[in-house]
């Protein structure tokens, strides 16, 4: 059976997803030239690189630990993830939480290949509406 959601419905879901895993109320705390997002329990959730580790062409480069990653796995089936909108949600979500102008996110997503289960880097710049280059 194929379901079909639109863009919108993608965008609530990922935003409730969110919110149930980290809390309506995240914060962010300063860090050097590391920003650190904050779940509402103070765990780090997400990396925002300003100067060093960031991608090129990227003023505020947002990195999804790995544990984030994982919890987020567990809760949408990897058919679910599309890579480009799920960038764009992620980023809409963090900036309407922290009001952060993050341009550019990088994430680890699971992909198969030849029936093996591995995991692929994915760098996206919103500005440029395309994959960045490392």
């Amino acid at each position: 059976m194929i379901v079909e959601i639109t863009k919108s419905q993608y965008k609530r879901l990922i935003y409730k997803l969110l919110d149930t895993l980290y809390g309506p109320k995240i914060s962010y705390r300063w860090n050097n030239d590391l920003i650190e997002i904050l779940s509402n329990e103070g765990d780090e959730i997400f990396y925002v690189y300003t100067k060093n580790g960031r991608a090129r062409g990227c003023k505020k480069d947002m990195y999804v630990i790995g544990s984030t990653e994982d919890e987020i796995n567990d809760f949408i089936p990897k058919a679910a993830i599309r890579k480009k909108l799920f960038a764009k949600t992620v980023l809409s979500y963090v900036t309407d939480k922290t009001g952060l102008d993050i341009d550019c996110i990088e994430f680890w997503y699971p992909k198969i290949t030849k029936g093996v289960n591995h995991n692929e880097k994915y760098n996206f710049n919103v500005k440029k509406n395309k994959k960045s280059k490392m």
